[in-house]
C-alpha cells in the first residue's frame, strides 16, 4: 500500500515537472517569435478583449493597413483608373 502511494506521489510529481518543461519552452518561442498580448476595445464598447500575435503578423497588418490607406487616398483623389 504504501508503495503504491510512494508510486503515485513519484508520477504526479514528474507530472508537474514535466509541465513546468513544457511552459518555460513554450515562452521561450513567444519571446523567439515576438509573440505579445494587448488589451483592445473595439468601436462602441467598453470591455476590453485580448489580442495576441506575433512579430511577423503586426508586421503584416502594418502593411496591409498602408496599402488601404493608400489605395483610399488614390479613390478620393480621383487618380485611379476606372
Amino acid at each position: 500500500m504504501i508503495k503504491k502511494i510512494g508510486l503515485v506521489a513519484f508520477l504526479i510529481s514528474t507530472g508537474f515537472v514535466a509541465g513546468c518543461q513544457s511552459t518555460s519552452a513554450s515562452d521561450e518561442t513567444a519571446k523567439k517569435d515576438g509573440y505579445r498580448c494587448e488589451q483592445v476595445r473595439s468601436l462602441g464598447s467598453s470591455i476590453p478583449k485580448k489580442r495576441c500575435s506575433t512579430k511577423e503578423q503586426r508586421r503584416q497588418d502594418r502593411v496591409n493597413a498602408q496599402e488601404q490607406l493608400r489605395e483610399s487616398q488614390i479613390t478620393l483623389s480621383g487618380g485611379g483608373a476606372g
